[in-house]
């Protein structure tokens, strides 16, 4: 069986590649198709750097891409989708020569609590070239980190939907809600030609 693309899971400020989340995330992903991704972005707190190491570690290969992002993994996953909306990245076939291409296009995002706007953290959100109806974002009204207003205001701009849930920032109450979620969604982006 062909792979039906590749989702990419980014994990926020305090978490790490396998935590609870992406791991029950992943397994939905991976039953339906999908090869997964998460990479550990531990090394640097700065999302700018975190986004470029993802752009480093790009699936050159994937037919389609999804990514996830959790808190600071949602700024940084609208960053990336952002700019490979505007730049040609560099894949080195080998050591000695490289070729310009686009990469595998991103087919849609899931952003949950993302690390929007926050004062005092220089992450103003970033301008969106994917269609709202390809973004999903899902925040916990309870959340104390980010504010859910923050999600409202980019949902809003951007046309997406956002789903808001009774959880906190963890959303660790809403876990089942995001891989059904998630399932829909990659679902309907294994589905674009």
């Amino acid at each position: 069986m062909s792979s039906a693309g590749t989702v990419i899971f980014l994990h926020g400020l305090e978490s790490g590649p396998d935590g609870l989340k992406i791991q029950k995330m992943r397994a939905t992903a991976e039953a339906m198709g999908w090869q997964t991704m998460a990479p550990d972005g531990r090394f640097s707190r700065d999302p700018v750097q975190r986004g470029e190491a993802v752009l480093a570690q790009w699936p050159w290969q994937a037919n389609r891409v999804y990514l996830v992002g959790s808190s600071l993994g949602g700024y940084v996953a609208a960053w990336v989708a952002a700019r490979l909306a505007k730049e040609i990245y560099t894949k080195p076939t080998n050591q000695a020569q490289s070729v310009s291409q686009k990469p595998a296009s991103v087919n849609g995002m899931l952003l949950l609590c993302p690390a929007f706007d926050l004062p005092g953290y220089p992450l103003d959100r970033p301008e969106q070239a994917l269609p709202g109806e390809l973004i999903q974002l899902i925040h916990g009204r309870a959340d104390t980190v980010v504010p859910l207003s923050h999600s409202q205001r980019a949902a809003q701009a951007w046309g997406a939907d956002l789903a808001e849930v009774e959880d906190d920032h963890s959303l660790h109450n809403s876990i089942a809600f995001i891989c059904e979620v998630l399932a829909q969604r990659l679902a309907c982006a294994a589905s674009i030609v």
